[in-house]
């Protein structure tokens, strides 16, 4: 995939901005069909909250662990639809193929992240609970059907530094 823009980033949810995404992807060293590691979330943001986002020529993301090089986001959405609107499984894969690509949109209060593999499929970050910073991390990362464009919800981010999208939001 063509690279036009990488930098180092946090996503943070927008309802806690204090809260931030956390991929382990320890043992995650070759392709593994239901990916591996986890994803959830971390008071504070230390290397296993910092990414890579990379901008191919297709216009799409990929969001790389700066901790763990090579290892991606994966999002499965495929249990996911409007009438079973949160579910799916978020998780790590290393090397980004079709499950690893995302379409990012700005909205008045931040960014949705979208499946690609799954259109209308976003990211969905549920930090309640999340007050200290922990080992394991904490929270829960899974997937949502559809997001709103106009309240701030568990599918809206913080991504910093900011994302800069073309009109289409890709």
């Amino acid at each position: 995939m063509g690279t036009t823009e990488v930098n180092e980033h946090t996503i943070a949810d927008y309802s806690n901005g204090d809260v931030f995404l956390r991929l382990d992807g320890s043992g995650v060293t070759n392709f593994m069909p239901d990916g591996g590691g986890e994803v959830n979330c971390q008071v504070t943001a230390g290397p296993w909250e910092k990414f890579k986002l990379a901008k191919g020529s297709d216009g799409y993301y990929t969001i790389e662990s700066i901790a763990f090089p090579g290892v991606f986001l994966r999002m499965d959405g495929r249990n996911v639809s409007e009438a079973n609107p949160t579910g799916g499984v978020v998780n790590c894969q290393f090397g980004a193929g079709p499950w690893e690509k995302f379409k990012l949109t700005t909205h008045q209060y931040g960014y949705s992240i979208e499946s690609v593999a799954f259109p209308g499929v976003f990211l969905r970050m549920n930090s309640d609970n999340c007050e200290k910073n922990s080992a394991p991390g904490c929270g829960q990362v899974n997937c949502s059907w559809g997001t709103s464009t106009t309240t701030p919800i568990r599918e809206w981010f913080i991504i910093a530094p900011p994302v800069q999208l073309s009109k289409t939001g890709t």
